[in-house]
């Protein structure tokens, strides 16, 4: 008969810098000691809670060839991948809609279907034909009832409204770097209004300055990306709790496509202004940190969330700090649990310390969801 409990003493991660024990049972994590508990890995090592990735869009069919775009079928697989790479926890920050379905795929998912739980947003809200086609088509006037049909009527947890039109991949017709934010501070503030009266929060996507002071004045709940952010406007970040999700690791895609790469043909302008921004927002993130605003991991689907970590290390958070974005202060910025009594087992060992390699954090030695083994990267 397999045991029903299992033991573990390991450092707790991010912060711990000794080893503790904890125990699982029923798929919940248990401080006090439960007899006849089986050891789940060698003593010592490192335990972490399980990963976030808090960008992420689970519709892209990248590897799945046959499969319905913007399916079930997509999402899972997708969900599928994540969970091996120990990252059990997804915020998906936009899905677009088939013509048969009356949500998109992300909406409504089980918490215990044997794959990462899903904190979705559904379709994001911008104006016709200004961003990657799969958005909600919201005119201005619509902004409002589009943000709270979602929360209220879909029960979306998240509302993602596209702020700017930024890269200008997005909107072709644009030259140069362009403000274009789409909505108004005063229409965005009714959606947020809506939405935190609905019960849910909203997110926006802002690379650029105009937008992320407009959304920071209209008391979204998080920034998505925030290139464009400076340091008056994280000190209001934090005075207010706004998160930030700054999505670091697309620099090398987003300055290859300034340079033309990718079949992309953009301005000299975009290109400056990229470099100009990476280079403000290394050390604007190191205060962000400091200041307390909330800082979350988020990959856009494009690098592993390790390279997102690794790549916050790189801009000057600690070690600990860079990878608390993807794991504990990310659970805890979302309303999710991470390692405490009652919580569920979603966890991650490793033999060795991720902290100083990040690397390791894309091939956990176990990996825990709900408190079932699972088959990680490693093998």
């Amino acid at each position: 008969m397999p045991p029903d409990a299992f033991h573990l003493r390991a450092t707790v991660l991010p912060y711990g810098d000794a080893p503790s024990d904890l125990w699982v049972r029923a798929g919940c994590i248990h401080s006090r000691p439960i007899d006849g508990a089986e050891a789940l890995a060698p003593e010592g090592g490192y335990v972490l809670p399980g990963l976030v990735d808090a960008h992420v869009h689970l519709v892209t069919n990248r590897e799945y060839k046959g499969l319905p775009a913007g399916s079930r079928e997509v999402v899972d697989r997708n969900r599928g991948d994540f969970l091996r790479r120990g990252v059990l926890l997804l915020r998906d920050m936009g899905a677009f809609t088939r013509r048969e379905a009356e949500q998109p795929a992300t909406l409504g998912l089980p918490r215990d279907d044997g794959l990462p739980p899903v904190i979705a947003s559904g379709q994001p809200l911008a104006p016709e034909g200004v961003f990657t086609g799969i958005q909600e088509p919201t005119t201005p006037e619509q902004l409002e009832a589009h943000a709270l049909r979602r929360a209220r009527d879909q029960h979306a947890p998240w509302v993602k409204v596209i702020l700017d039109n930024f890269p200008p991949h997005f909107a072709p017709a644009v030259d140069g770097v362009p403000g274009m934010v789409n909505y108004r501070e005063p229409e965005l503030r009714a959606a947020a209004d809506a939405v935190h009266a609905a019960g849910a929060r909203i997110a926006v996507h802002a690379f650029t300055h105009e937008a992320a002071a407009s959304a920071v004045a209209a008391g979204v709940d998080s920034i998505e990306h925030g290139w464009g952010l400076d340091g008056d406007l994280v000190e209001e970040m934090a005075r207010r709790g706004i998160a930030w999700t700054p999505t670091l690791a697309l620099d090398a895609m987003m300055l290859d496509m300034a340079a033309g790469g990718r079949g992309q043909s953009q301005s000299a302008a975009v290109g400056r202004w990229l470099h100009e921004a990476v280079d403000r927002i290394e050390p604007l993130i190191v205060r962000a940190r400091r200041l307390g605003v909330p800082l979350l991991a988020g990959t856009d689907g494009v690098e592993p969330v390790a390279r997102e970590v690794a790549r916050l290390q790189q801009a000057g958070l600690e070690p600990a700090d860079a990878l608390a974005t993807a794991s504990s202060a990310a659970r805890e910025a979302l309303g999710e649990p991470g390692i405490e009594d009652g919580a569920p087992a979603d966890l991650l060992w490793f033999a060795h310390d991720p902290r100083e390699s990040p690397e390791l954090l894309e091939q956990p030695d176990l990996v825990l969801l709900r408190g079932e083994r699972i088959e990680s990267a490693r093998g």
